[in-house]
């Protein structure tokens, strides 16, 4: 089975309606939201390999939360450039993507606080901006 049919299904086996229900609730404003929390996309992002390809795949796929979260799993970090990860703040909908992309991928960037700054310093958007701090929230983090 190809990788995204796999995580599709993958996706369906784990949904749950009661936090999907809710994160609509709280106005998260995604097509599809299967309602997965972390713990289970962490599961699922074991059973494969990082992989570009498959990451902006996911990432691209804007319509369904957990897709979103799940890219921020797979990019292989070795091979993201500084104007990738701008890229990828600036295509950011929520502060949870923000978040995970931080926690997941961004703070183990050899140019993560060159990054950081940057964000801050050139804050193309609200969320943009909250990438900024919440990676150095990271940061600062593994520094303790």
């Amino acid at each position: 089975m190809e990788p995204i049919k796999k995580i599709k299904h993958l996706f369906m086996a784990y949904r749950n309606g009661i936090v999907a229900d809710t994160l609509r609730k709280a106005g998260i404003n995604y097509s599809i939201i299967f309602g997965l929390q972390l713990p289970q996309l962490s599961m699922i992002a074991r059973e494969f390999e990082p992989d570009m390809n498959l990451a902006m795949q996911l990432w691209n796929d804007k319509n369904i939360r957990e897709s979103r979260l799940l890219a921020c799993y797979l990019f292989p970090a070795e091979e993201l450039t500084e104007q990738q990860c701008i890229d990828l703040a600036e295509s950011l909908q929520t502060k949870e993507e923000a978040d995970i992309l931080c926690f997941r991928l961004l703070r183990r960037l050899p140019f993560a606080d060159k990054l950081a700054d940057r964000l801050i310093m050139e804050s193309a958007s609200p969320l943009f901006a909250y990438c900024g701090e919440a990676l150095i929230r990271n940061l600062e983090a593994i520094k303790q």
